[in-house]
């Protein structure tokens, strides 16, 4: 397996098959989501060749593939992960003892309220954002947390200008998706106005997920959506199809794109 490969952590689960652990051995993390979301993360951290974190936080951890790649990719940093859900934190601590890592912790807390005992170098929200609706106030609390030096990267989803692919057969994942997406929708230029306003400078963006290859790929990964092993037999066969329309996704080609990779500093006090 590839040094440091992204949601290895998985492969400790007790429920994981064989078939699917030969799936992750081939392809690592299938979801196309997923993948997409760690390939432009992957890439700012290929740019950032300077950055030697001492304090990492994963704002928002959910199944914690985030904190767990970073604290084996930065062995010297201590990496928190945080989430507003108990059992997710719980799990992700449990996971950590197992794996013998002993520079990531996790804890429950809420990003729009939530202090730690140190600045972090480095902070990473991806696709977090969405679910909160004091969004201006966990995004300036953020970025009080970060180093003068540190770096920031948010993934949100943005306001679509049309619906996504296979919207039709997709009524039970948007209906998810609605009762999960509490905050207000914005455009990727009104968000990236709102971090400007909340304490940071912008370094770089990019706009991620275009109508034709990452969007379509999660489209058709999400029809079978519910967590049925009839479900996880019919996303194993589509994720051949998901990964080359992902890896098409992050040439950049398509104008018409559903989401925004934000890279960020704080801002001069």
């Amino acid at each position: 397996m590839r040094k440091h490969a992204f949601g290895e952590q998985r492969l400790a689960l007790k429920n994981v098959s064989a078939a699917e652990r030969l799936l992750f051995q081939a392809m690592g993390v299938v979801d196309p989501a997923h993948y997409l979301h760690s390939r432009y993360f992957r890439r700012a951290l290929a740019q950032w060749g300077d950055l030697h974190p001492r304090a990492i936080l994963d704002a928002g951890c959910g199944r914690g593939d985030y904190s767990f790649y970073l604290a084996r990719r930065f062995p010297k940093a201590q990496v928190y992960g945080v989430d507003i859900d108990d059992a997710r934190v719980e799990r992700n601590r449990r996971m950590a003892v197992e794996l013998g890592l002993d520079n990531v912790s996790f804890r429950v807390a809420d990003l729009v309220t939530a202090k730690f005992p140190t600045s972090f170098d480095l902070i990473v929200s991806i696709d977090v954002l969405e679910h909160i609706p004091e969004q201006e106030n966990a995004l300036r609390n953020l970025a009080n947390q970060l180093t003068p030096e540190g770096r920031a990267f948010f993934h949100i989803p943005t306001l679509r200008e049309r619906p996504v692919p296979l919207s039709r057969a997709l009524a039970g994942f948007h209906q998810w998706a609605e009762r999960e997406h509490v905050a207000d929708e914005r455009s990727a230029d009104e968000f990236l106005a709102l971090m400007q306003n909340t304490g940071y400078v912008v370094s770089r963006s990019r706009r991620t997920f275009g109508y034709y290859t990452g969007e379509l790929a999660t489209s058709l990964f999400n029809m079978p959506y519910e967590n049925t092993r009839r479900n996880r037999v019919l996303q194993a066969m589509l994720s051949p199809i998901c990964r080359v329309l992902a890896l098409a996704d992050a040439l950049g080609l398509e104008r018409t794109r559903y989401a925004l990779a934000t890279e960020a500093q704080r801002a001069p006090k």
